[in-house]
């Protein structure tokens, strides 16, 4: 969520009036992020087909959907307006403060749930008791509470190429993003490395997980949540070398910018790849049933509700509408019929 300082809508100062550098960013950041889009919409659709919100862990993988689905809408937002600080600016600001907020919960959330897994042998928390519900509250309510901060402050405005918080504020910037952004990072590191330690050390002693099989299944969801922190330890990369890159130098890279532009909505299209190869890998596993049949169950049900029921099934209901069937008898006659055959 790094500005990029020093652009206007109107004009390119900030390579040297070299219009096309601002340009490609633009570009490349809104095609990255329709890309992201529909990624998000296909991924939702498999979601939807496979009815993954059972447990706990499919849920979180819907937080994180969410917050990433979010993210690949800001990349359609447009640069700030000429007038300055706009309501619709100071919205732009606060959604894209939200989406990042909403990510980086649901990753946090997913680390800790993935460490307790792993080490403690429990979910974070039992489905189905007050606990999942304040989980709940939490994946919502903090990022909604911290990206709502800087409206206190009327922080929100302009900052470059987008709306985020203003340039001016400072204070702002380092409180509500970047000083709670890498505490939470380093948390999540921490976890991570004992996490992949701990799945390693009983990969090398199978005789007590095939021993369990509930401990067994436990580290099966551990080992699919898992490969999310890693998306975000990735991509979190680029945007780190450049904000270290502009503490240090007030020269502006342009392949740096460009590829922290799009470091955004690249976070959706790897953690739709992970959502995709670990469906896969749950589908090979039997733990949930091939996509044919799963669409051929899809298409029946369509038809079911678009066809209409047989001439004699439609008689029938009209009948009983009209009240010139009366079961009770019809039954008894079926009855006495069978047994004068008898």
């Amino acid at each position: 969520m790094e500005d990029i300082r020093n652009m206007t809508v109107g004009e390119c100062v900030l390579f040297g009036g070299e219009r096309w550098k601002c340009d490609s960013i633009v570009a490349a950041r809104k095609t990255v992020g329709s890309i992201a889009f529909i990624l998000s919409i296909v991924a939702f659709f498999f979601i939807c087909l496979y009815r993954l919100w059972r447990s706990l862990a499919d849920r979180q993988i819907i937080y994180l959907w969410f917050g990433g689905f979010l993210l690949s809408i800001v990349g359609f937002f447009d640069a700030p307006p000429d007038n300055g600080n706009s309501s619709s600016c100071q919205f732009s600001g606060w959604f894209l403060g939200l989406a990042d907020w909403m990510w980086i919960t649901a990753m946090f959330l997913i680390t800790l749930h993935t460490f307790m897994l792993t080490v403690r042998r429990r979910a974070l928390v039992e489905i189905g008791t007050a606990g999942e519900l304040f989980y709940h509250g939490a994946s919502f309510g903090i990022p909604l509470f911290i990206a709502s901060l800087p409206w206190i402050g009327s922080a929100f405005g302009p900052a470059g190429m987008w709306c985020w918080i203003s340039e001016d504020e400072i204070g702002w910037r380092f409180a509500d993003w970047y000083v709670p952004i890498w505490l939470l990072l380093i948390v999540i590191v921490v976890l991570y490395i004992i996490t992949i330690y701990k799945i390693n050390k009983k990969r090398s002693d199978p005789g007590e997980s095939e021993a369990n099989q509930s401990v067994k299944r436990l580290y099966g969801q551990a080992k699919r949540l898992m490969f999310y922190p890693g998306v975000q330890l990735i991509v979190i990369i680029i945007p780190t070398i450049h904000r270290i890159h502009n503490a240090v130098s007030s020269e502006r890279v342009y392949g740096l910018m460009l590829l922290h532009a799009i470091c955004g909505p690249f976070q959706v299209i790897g953690i739709v790849a992970v959502f995709g190869i670990t469906l896969y890998y749950r589908i090979k596993q039997n733990e949930l049933p091939a996509l044919s049949t799963t669409m051929k169950k899809l298409w029946a049900t369509i038809r079911c509700q678009s066809e209409p029921p047989p001439v004699e099934v439609q008689n029938r209901v009209q009948n009983v509408e009209n009240g010139n069937v009366n079961y009770g008898n019809e039954i008894a006659a079926k009855e006495d019929g069978l047994g004068n055959q008898a």
